[in-house]
C-alpha cells in the first residue's frame, strides 16, 4: 500500500503502468491547489456539507500561480459572481 506523499490518501493502482513510481496521487498531480480547499466559503460564510460544494478559486485569475496566497475557497454561488464582476470569464 502506498500513500501520496502530498495530501496522504492511498494511491490506487492502474493495472501495472508504473503508477508507483510517483510519489503523488493523481488529484495532487492534476490540481495542486485541490489540497487548499476549507470547509467553509471564505467569502459568505457557507458551512458546507460536502466538499463539492466548495471551489478553490485563484485571484488573480491566473491558473498556474498556486501561491497560497493566490487561493480562495468559495461557494459555487461566490466563485460564479466573483468570475462575473472580475470579468474573468472573458479571458
Amino acid at each position: 500500500m502506498e500513500f501520496c506523499s502530498i495530501c496522504g490518501v492511498r494511491k490506487r493502482g492502474n493495472k501495472g503502468k508504473g503508477y508507483g513510481l510517483r510519489k503523488i496521487c493523481d488529484v495532487c498531480r492534476r490540481r495542486p491547489w485541490a489540497r487548499f480547499k476549507k470547509d467553509h466559503c471564505e467569502f459568505c460564510g457557507f458551512k458546507a456539507i460536502h466538499t463539492s460544494q466548495l471551489d478553490v478559486d485563484h485571484k488573480d485569475g491566473d491558473n498556474k500561480n498556486n501561491d497560497l496566497n493566490n487561493l480562495i475557497t468559495l461557494c459555487a454561488n461566490c466563485h460564479r459572481l466573483k468570475t462575473y464582476m472580475n470579468k474573468d470569464h472573458l479571458t
